[in-house]
């Protein structure tokens, strides 16, 4: 059994943060275009189209993913739980959409 000292939690959290910069990495490719999209934030940037500010946008997904961490809370389970989509992957993709967020927010000054 792993010993939950700060030594386990520094390591967890160096695994974790890179866990997200690859995720995120790969998850943007696949949102924004593909690897031939120079703009991160190409998915969001598209919200306009429908009236909505990128950064609402931004915020609207993540208070899905809270929608979802409430469920789980809940309910101890989600309902939809396959290999992508697991609850670790809820709090992960908020991480994520920080990252954008935050990104979004440097770019517009």
């Amino acid at each position: 059994m792993p010993q939950y000292d700060k030594d386990w939690w520094g390591d967890f959290r160096q695994c974790e943060v890179q866990h997200v910069l690859d995720l995120t990495a790969d998850k943007n490719s696949d949102y924004t275009g593909g690897e031939t999209c120079d703009n991160p934030f190409a998915n969001f940037d598209a919200s306009t189209e429908f009236g909505v500010d990128p950064l609402v946008g931004v915020c609207i997904r993540m208070q899905d993913k809270f929608q979802r961490a409430k469920a789980f809370c809940a309910d101890g389970k989600l309902s939809v739980n396959s290999d992508g989509d697991k609850t670790k992957e809820i709090f992960r993709d908020l991480i994520g959409y920080s990252l954008i967020a935050i990104g979004m927010l440097e770019r517009n000054g």
